[in-house]
């Protein structure tokens, strides 16, 4: 799998959590980010396309 970069804005107190989330996970704040998107976009398959 390719990756690309994706830059947004998120709430700083967001980010903080998710920081120290991934550090007690031991894992990256991209890889949760890139699990929540594929569950979200898996609930909602019928709606999310890539044609």
């Amino acid at each position: 799998m390719m990756k690309s970069k994706f830059t947004t804005s998120l709430d700083h107190e967001l980010i903080k959590q998710l920081k120290i989330q991934a550090v007690v996970e031991e894992t990256t704040v991209g890889n949760i980010l890139e699990n929540i998107i594929k569950d979200y976009l898996s609930k909602n398959e019928d709606t999310a396309h890539i044609d």
